[in-house]
């Protein structure tokens, strides 16, 4: 099923927004530290600033929005400006609307998109193990905040990302850039980002909507 956005960026996105709530290091922390503090978070939501430059473009893509993770692997992408879309992740699923329509995907029917899912997952669960394994990991930490450095190890994602690089401070995720191997790249900034938020009822019913894929595409 061809997405009308590429998959990967959705989940390095996805990524950010989980280690948000990652235990906070100090100029002594070590990667253990931040990968045990990973698994810890309830929920977290944030607004987003993303600036894409493209080779091909003469001016960089703006954008902004919302983003929201419940653990273990439900991942909400809302944008805001320019366009209003939704990109999610829940329990296996993809899918992705615009004002246009939408369209979805069982990731368990899609080798390649559950790869990609796959490689994040261990971030998820703070599996440094599997982490060192998927990825080359550096991590840095100083007075001014921490630094985590991921390079692709292998197939498919090394086929699209160059390298993917968080910075933060304390428990909060300042900025994210992620290089293609194209060379475009892509930086995302977050403010005004809640930690450990609880989801009420009425909340995950309105974000993670229980959704019948072909009746719902098939209705539009």
């Amino acid at each position: 099923m061809a997405m009308r956005i590429p998959l990967v960026r959705f989940l390095v996105v996805g990524f950010a927004l989980v280690s948000i709530g990652a235990a906070t290091p100090d100029p002594q922390a070590s990667l253990e530290d931040l990968m045990r503090g990973m698994a810890t978070t309830s929920g977290v939501v944030a607004h987003f600033t993303e600036t894409k430059s493209v080779s091909l473009l003469a001016a960089p893509l703006e954008s902004s929005g919302i983003l929201y993770f419940i653990p273990p692997d439900r991942l909400l992408r809302r944008t805001t400006s320019p366009g209003r879309t939704s990109v999610m992740i829940d329990r296996g699923r993809f899918r992705f609307d615009d004002e246009t329509g939408g369209e979805s995907a069982d990731l368990s029917a899609n080798p390649i998109a559950r790869e990609f899912v796959d490689n994040f997952i261990v971030l998820f669960n703070g599996n440094l193990e599997a982490l060192r394994a998927r990825y080359e990991v550096a991590f840095r930490t100083d007075d001014s905040g921490w630094e985590l450095e991921l390079t692709p190890r292998h197939a498919p994602l090394d086929k699209f990302v160059a390298r993917i690089v968080l910075r933060g401070s304390e428990r909060v995720l300042r900025e994210m850039e992620m290089t293609e191997i194209d060379g475009d790249r892509t930086a995302t900034r977050f403010q005004d980002v809640e930690v450990d938020h609880h989801f009420s009822d009425e909340e995950l019913a309105e974000l993670f909507p229980t959704v019948l894929p072909a009746a719902a595409d098939a209705a539009r």
